[in-house]
């Protein structure tokens, strides 16, 4: 059963979480971001990014802004509802509960869709790799572009230098394919990476879920520097915490380029 208080909770706030007025603040003052009255691009951030990885996310804003990018945030971004009950009920099977997921995470959606829409904007750009199924699921609905965030950087970063040896792994997006069955493009973040000159990728293998412990060691082990990069937000909390220990630094790409362009 889907938790009734949360999505009202959503409809009211934008989040299943603290409030709007909170969120706003910290993605404002905390983070540094300047919402415009109009622009090309609309950034969705997810509702727990700003929170649990203020220093990815601040370092996308910056990134965007040093490449000039036109883009905005919505006033109010309303949750795909992914975490309180859409992955709940992709964990427990059950499909009543996973259809009915599906159908609210469409109305937040679409809600979003309008807000873009009423600003002039093309193209919503996720950050939030649990956001993007529902996206692709409702897309069909309006008629702008939906990208990821590697995808929005791709169309502007021409390139830069950095002389670094990093471990990368894109993720497997395996809850993903329980939601929907359009395949996650992961070539925007390579065709970004191809593009730094000096950098060594060692490219790990997004078969294995970084979520199971035997597919975490097979990942760590065919590790051969102490960075990680990665594109999936998701990935980027679980892997920060459980590499913490083994002194390795877990970074998003963001942060990967802004010190390729700051270098």
């Amino acid at each position: 059963m889907i938790d009734r208080t949360i999505v009202d909770k959503i409809r009211a706030h934008g989040v299943y979480t603290g409030t709007f007025e909170e969120r706003r603040s910290l993605l404002e003052d905390g983070l540094g971001f300047s919402p415009a009255a109009n622009a090309e691009y609309v950034l969705i951030t997810g509702c727990l990014q700003p929170q649990a990885m203020p220093g990815a996310l601040r370092a996308l804003r910056e990134l965007l802004d040093r490449l000039n990018v036109d883009y905005t945030l919505l006033a109010k971004e309303y949750c795909c509802g992914w975490m309180p009950f859409g992955q709940p009920a992709v964990i427990s099977r059950d499909e009543e509960a996973l259809a009915r997921a599906r159908e609210l995470s469409c109305g937040f959606v679409v809600e979003n869709f309008r807000q873009a829409e009423a600003l002039g904007a093309k193209a919503i750009a996720l950050f939030c790799a649990a956001c993007e199924p529902a996206y692709t699921n409702c897309a069909g609905v309006t008629d702008l572009e939906i990208i990821s965030y590697s995808e929005l950087i791709d169309r502007h970063f021409t390139g830069a230098r950095l002389d670094r040896e990093i471990d990368y792994y894109a993720g497997c997006y395996r809850f993903r394919r329980r939601v929907t069955d359009v395949p996650v493009d992961l070539e925007p973040a390579l065709r970004v990476l191809d593009k730094v000159e000096g950098l060594k990728v060692n490219h790990l293998d997004n078969t294995q879920c970084c979520y199971i412990p035997p597919h975490l060691e097979a990942l760590t082990g065919s590790m051969k520097t102490d960075t990680l990069v990665t594109i999936c937000t998701g990935c980027y909390q679980n892997l920060s915490a459980s590499l913490k220990e083994r002194g390795v630094e877990v970074e998003m790409l963001p942060e990967l380029l802004l010190e390729a362009v700051d270098s």
